[in-house]
């Protein structure tokens, strides 16, 4: 952990730091409902990195960043709704495949010929699969984060608090450049973080939908067009 010859970064998170979430995810909630499970992490680091971030403590003898401890890590995807739902924190069944499967070849021509000689022309492939409607939507303008977790034996000192404001700020600085941008940072939180969050200027939209984990969450927004993210939603 932290010490004199270790230096607190920040830093993008990607899927060769699944291990690592899962092992702060773990220790950081006690309630095993709480946590994401490392199929998830897995999808979420896939599919959106853009919005996971990690601190790390980095040994002062460290070749690279990369070679860090990881004690704290904001985990998320994006939605189309203003909301955290339970739809957004899913896992589509067939998500590995529609991620990886090569796009579909034309079909050959058929070898046999009309009368008047013409060649056949060739089948068009079949439309692709409609969008699942759990996990990560591309278009969503809100990311939707699923994991704020800070490692028990640094937690109470800031870490929390430092890498959640720098994960505003990058949001706040490069949104307007993502495709499409994004207009708000959501996330749900049990009651007695309601204030923390508040501190943190997001705005407690009332008592949350969503059941993840037996439920009794709050809906907690940040607007990030108040913090200058340029935005052409209607």
């Amino acid at each position: 952990m932290a010490g004199a010859s270790t230096t607190a970064t920040i830093r993008p998170l990607t899927v060769a730091d699944r291990d690592a979430c899962v092992a702060v995810e773990n220790a950081a909630f006690a309630n095993p409902a709480h946590r994401a499970s490392p199929e998830k992490f897995t999808y979420r680091l896939t599919v959106c990195p853009e919005a996971c971030l990690g601190l790390f403590f980095v040994p002062s003898s460290a070749a690279a960043a990369t070679d860090g401890e990881l004690v704290a890590h904001v985990i998320a995807t994006r939605c189309r709704g203003p909301r955290v739902t339970d739809a957004s924190m899913g896992l589509p069944a067939d998500w590995r495949t529609a991620t990886t499967a090569p796009a579909t070849a034309p079909a050959a021509a058929a070898a046999a010929t009309p009368a008047h000689g013409a060649a056949q022309p060739p089948t068009p492939p079949p439309p692709p699969p409609p969008p699942s409607p759990l996990g990560n939507e591309p278009d969503g303008r809100t990311v939707a984060v699923h994991s704020l977790a800070v490692a028990p034996a640094v937690q109470g000192r800031g870490y929390g608090t430092q890498l959640v404001r720098a994960y505003l700020q990058r949001l706040a600085d490069t949104g307007r450049d993502l495709d499409p941008p994004v207009d708000r940072v959501a996330l749900i939180c049990q009651d007695y973080l309601v204030g923390y969050y508040e501190k943190l200027a997001f705005v407690n939209l009332g008592p949350s939908a969503a059941q993840f984990g037996g439920g009794g969450w709050f809906d907690m927004v940040y607007d990030l067009r108040k913090s200058g993210v340029a935005s052409n939603e209607p």
